[in-house]
């Protein structure tokens, strides 16, 4: 076949993404990317299956969206970004991913490295000395699990299977593919790859022993409580959680949960509390989490039982990280709880009504009473009980809030795996662009995303409420506007209870209470607003916007609440 009727490598990947299932591409295109704008405009008039272009003005909202994506789905999706700027674009997006265990592939351009029109690619513009830097992949080198230059246009689909299978091992997470100009024009023959003999590695279970081990522990234990913050990302693990919890009397607690691990409602649960029962519990079972918790807050009592089951046990992305325990498992929490609830089934059961009893009454002491709002406002547990009225069978919430990771999740007591989707990391802004991805995902889900004023601001709006519009992926924000970033006071405070900044009311993290943030949604035409300053309208404003994204438009609540400091920046 004469070379001008082959496929560019650019071709080639479009539409082995699409046969994979990554049937989404999320991208910020720049002058590294003729081959793939010419390879969407040839399919596109072809006709030929190839992943659907979703053009973002952030990469904030490229890769965030497409993690809220992969949460619903499990399987990773195409970003595209523009060499060393559009990578660092990436930047808190990137974090999340990694920290989140989310798969992503993410493929960004490369300046060319021929100068004089030698090949297709070549250097033509000014700026592709600028952008030529000499170790670009090292900016995204502690988050990704793998980053790779495509260096011949040949091997792109062995490259691209190889990115898939690694990104959705466990643990998952996004991985890197890097390629100069001339190498995407490459041409190449059909491929001979069979994407069938590239698996993810199958995770696997527990030995026998440990399981047996685990389970006498269990019988054994009068106070045990399992901790948890992603197991739910496998939906049917949950079930098995409950059914084991059930069957031997065993508490549950969620911490800075990811997903919905277990039922908010169920009696065993204990709420999402951290630190809650760690020094009063004989038995801690750790499953996939990654801070159970704070050591100079709490420490398990002494002679407690300590296991830990994870995908990631040792959590080798990160620096220093180490809880005790006693054992540690690498295993996948859905195969190792299938196998503890056998055990469970054919053991003989002592203990669990008194187990049971103990649940019950920690339970009880677990109720907080909420604080009375300052100066009559409105208190975050008002804002989130009014969306709680909303939440229906339909209903995917997606959380970023920071000061209020405790909170909003115990109000709310969601009940159905893949109801709660957060980031897993710190890198904030992730909430109002990871709903257009779970909206694309899922376009019967009634997404509502629930997000404080900075997260709002830190997301990039004007790009998240642009892109939701333009793809029709109406969603509710509901913005929990405290005036400000009440984490750093949180950590201030935490260092310096009675420091200067306390008596001075001086932290530097307000913002004016004239600033309209739902406005920069209306700007993009892709979102309506809605403001909220007293209790009276906040049930019928919630409504109101809910049927506008019922409608087909986004809708964007920003709610007044309380300030967290009186302190005028200027």
């Amino acid at each position: 076949m004469p070379s001008g009727n082959m496929a560019t490598a650019a071709q080639q990947m479009l539409e082995l993404a699409a046969r994979l299932g990554a049937n989404t591409l999320f991208v910020n295109l720049g002058s590294d990317h003729p081959a793939f704008i010419e390879a969407f405009a040839l399919l596109h008039e072809r006709g030929v299956d190839m992943p659907r272009i979703v053009s973002c003005p952030h990469e904030m909202t490229a890769l965030s969206a497409a993690h809220g994506y992969a949460m619903i789905t499990r399987r990773p999706q195409l970003v595209l970004v523009h060499v060393d700027v559009g990578t660092q674009n990436l930047g808190c997006s990137l974090h999340n991913a990694s920290r989140g265990r989310v798969p992503a592939i993410i493929v960004a351009g490369l300046s060319p490295v021929t100068t004089s029109g030698e090949r297709p690619g070549s250097r033509n513009e000014f700026i592709h000395y600028l952008q030529d830097t000499t170790r670009q992949h090292e900016i995204v080198g502690p988050y990704v699990k793998w980053a790779y230059e495509l260096r011949a246009p040949e091997t792109v689909d062995a490259v691209l299977l190889r990115a898939r299978q690694l990104a959705m091992t466990m643990p998952e997470g996004p991985v890197y593919i890097s390629g100069a100009r001339e190498v995407w024009e490459g041409r190449v023959a059909d491929s001979r790859e069979a994407p069938e003999h590239w698996p993810a590695a199958t995770a696997a279970g527990l030995s026998e022993t440990a399981c047996a081990e685990i389970v006498r522990a269990l019988i054994a234990a009068k106070r045990p409580i399992v901790i948890t913050t992603y197991l739910g990302r496998q939906p049917l693990a949950v079930e098995r959680l409950v059914a084991l919890s059930e069957h031997l009397g065993i508490a549950v607690c969620e911490v800075g949960p990811q997903y919905l691990n277990f039922p908010g409602e169920h009696p065993h649960h204990l709420g999402y509390r951290r630190n809650a029962l760690v020094d009063e519990a004989d038995l801690i079972l750790m499953i996939d989490v990654d801070v159970p918790w704070i050591m100079s807050a709490v420490q398990p009592a002494t002679g407690a039982r300590l296991f830990h089951i994870d995908q990631d046990p040792l959590k080798q992305d990160l620096g220093f990280w180490h809880y005790p325990a006693e054992a540690t498992y690498l295993a996948d929490s859905l195969q190792a709880l299938e196998q503890l609830q056998l055990a469970a089934e054919g053991a003989s059961i002592s203990g669990r009504e008194a187990r049971c009893q103990w649940i019950a009454a920690a339970r009880q002491r677990q109720i907080v009473a909420a604080p009375a709002p300052a100066d009559d406002a409105l208190s975050p547990e008002e804002l989130t009980a009014a969306v709680r009225g909303l939440v229906t069978e339909r209903t995917v919430i997606i959380f970023e809030a920071p000061s209020c990771t405790e909170l909003i999740p115990s109000v709310l007591k969601m009940n159905r795996p893949g109801s709660y989707y957060a980031s897993g990391g710190s890198g904030l802004g992730w909430g109002i662009n990871a709903a257009i991805g779970a909206k694309l995902a899922d376009p019967e889900a009634e997404v509502i995303t629930l997000c404080g004023d900075g997260c709002f601001m830190f997301g990039v709006p004007s790009s998240a409420y642009w892109v939701a519009g333009t793809y029709r992926t109406p969603h509710l924000t509901v913005i929990y506007n405290n005036t400000g970033w009440k984490a750093p006071i949180l950590s201030t405070l935490g260092v310096h209870p009675e420091g200067r900044a306390r008596q001075n009311d001086n932290y530097w993290v307000t913002v004016g209470s004239g600033a309209r943030l739902a406005d920069i949604a209306v700007a993009t035409g892709g979102a309506d607003a809605f403001r909220v300053d007293d209790r009276a309208a906040l049930k019928e404003t919630l409504q109101l916007a809910l049927q506008t994204v019922r409608g087909g438009r986004c809708a964007v609540v920003d709610v007044r609440l309380a300030k967290i400091s009186e302190q005028v920046l200027n």
